[in-house]
């Protein structure tokens, strides 16, 4: 048996012996007695939820395992242009940068991934880790900003972010390679400057920008929060004329972030064939037999199991509020 803890582990323990200690104090309070099995319920959420935060698997079958010491970084534009609908026709631009993130994930077996995104702000959505599962199913579900929020954007907001995380991979492991991809349309509606990535151009090994979007442009649906290829159609977002805004790709800005990190530009119009960056021989990519050559995780057991005990301290919960409000009716009725 093997764990992979979601947080550093000394950070897990913290937290849930905090849990367990309350709980066990309800547990033992004379006045919880008569909910004693509501209070039982909760430990059991909390021995139960440090299971699936540990991440438990078990070894799987000898085989040959690929490794790669190699970082990949992928810094996506989530903005509203980047759901403009001029990739590969007529689909959304974020569609070509989820399908080209999960390519990409594949052709480098064994590296370490980091996903960040950015609009009003730069977010770390998934630390540097070598679970590339993780990885595609967290681009999968990138989704643009809500529209409303929308106040403009800088296609240079996640520098510091990805200057910082560059940092950090070169520290712990300065004998890795660094391979940065940059997803977007070089749109930038921010009043604010273009500022630079220079400060990431050193600890980069190799990369591209990819750029999405076409120079007739493409109009953008309005986002309500949820992103989804089949929902209903809330609209276009409008320009100050009252007619459908159009989106349209900024090349020369794109070929620019792309000089300052010090690697290639390629436009993207459909799906397919991304490009790989050449990181050299300073990879070591090889092969091993290991009796460890894969992780089975079971952390969905306990998931599976959790997601019953809510529905249980659902049901007791919702049982509890009609205890109380007929006792309070009876109050109110004088009886």
């Amino acid at each position: 048996m093997r764990f992979f803890p979601v947080l550093p582990l000394p950070v897990l323990i913290a937290v849930f012996t905090v849990l367990a200690a309350f709980v066990i104090w309800q547990l033992i309070r004379r006045e919880n007695r008569p909910r004693l099995l509501s209070w039982s319920l909760r430990a059991a959420i909390v021995v139960v939820l440090l299971l699936v935060a540990l991440r438990p698997g078990v070894p799987g079958a000898a085989g040959e395992k690929a490794t790669t010491d190699v970082d990949v970084f992928f810094v996506v534009d989530t903005t509203t242009s980047i759901i403009a609908e001029d990739f590969d026709g007529s689909d959304p631009r974020l569609d070509g940068v989820k399908s080209d993130i999960v390519d990409l994930v594949a052709a480098y077996p064994g590296a370490k991934f980091a996903l960040m995104s950015f609009d009003s702000s730069a977010v770390l959505r998934v630390p540097l880790t070598s679970d590339a599962t993780a990885v595609s199913n967290a681009a999968d579900v990138l989704a643009p900003e809500i529209t409303l929020y929308s106040n403009g954007s800088s296609i240079t907001q996640a520098k510091d972010l990805l200057a910082s995380t560059l940092q950090r991979a070169q520290d712990a492991e300065p004998d890795r390679s660094r391979v940065v991809y940059y997803f977007g349309d070089g749109e930038q509606t921010s009043s604010a400057p273009v500022e630079s990535f220079d400060e990431s151009a050193p600890l980069v090994s190799a990369g591209f920008v990819f750029g999405y979007g076409t120079e007739a442009g493409g109009q953008m649906r309005v986002q309500t929060g949820y992103y989804d290829d089949d929902k209903t159609d809330d609209g276009y977002v409008k320009d100050d004329t009252g007619s459908p805004a159009r989106s349209v790709i900024d090349e020369k800005n794109l070929r620019t972030i792309a000089d300052q990190l010090g690697v290639e530009y390629v436009h993207r119009t459909s799906p397919g064939d991304a490009p790989v960056a050449d990181v050299g021989s300073s990879p070591n990519l090889a092969t091993s037999n290991e009796s460890s050559g894969g992780t089975t995780e079971l952390y969905w057991i306990p998931a599976a199991a959790l997601v019953l005990l809510l529905a249980l301290e659902a049901i007791l919960v919702v049982r509890r509020l009609r205890e109380l409000r007929a006792a309070s009716i009876r109050h109110g009725s004088g009886e």
